[in-house]
């Protein structure tokens, strides 16, 4: 009894880590879409109405994911998944760039990596938890 609502406790904290991020995610973006227009894309630099165009796109990813979420809660697992496809394809994404700029001294930000993992774990501990609650007709 006590594992269970501590795994329901574990699934509403990661459930609200996830939101968390993406919207520090869309919040980067949207900043540096204002401010600087130049990022980075698998190792390529972009700048001017390009990177512009890029960095209010992952924003704006961002900013939908998160509204989804908070709108639509009876579908946080697929939400989730979509959460974890985007922050996986930002960790691959800046992996690339890091290798490149470090002339592969540097693997990846373990950021960004923690960022990746923590909807993946949210979804293993939501299915957990969605299987462990009775089942009501």
């Amino acid at each position: 009894m006590i594992i269970k609502s501590a795994l329901e406790s574990l699934d509403v904290l990661l459930k609200y880590c996830v939101i968390v991020i993406l919207i520090v995610a869309a919040l980067a973006f949207f900043f540096v879409f204002v401010i600087n227009w130049e990022d980075w894309f698998f190792g390529i630099r972009l700048d001017g109405t390009a990177a512009g165009i890029y960095l209010l796109i992952k924003g704006l990813c961002a900013a939908v994911l998160v509204y989804l979420v908070i709108r639509y809660p009876r579908f946080i697992e697929y939400l989730a998944v979509f959460g974890a496809i985007y922050l996986g394809f930002l960790f691959v994404d800046s992996a690339v760039t890091v290798q490149k700029l470090s002339f592969g001294r540097q693997s990846f930000s373990v950021l960004l990596g923690l960022f990746a993992i923590i909807p993946v774990v949210f979804l293993v501990v939501h299915e957990i938890v969605k299987r462990c609650k009775p089942v009501r007709i």
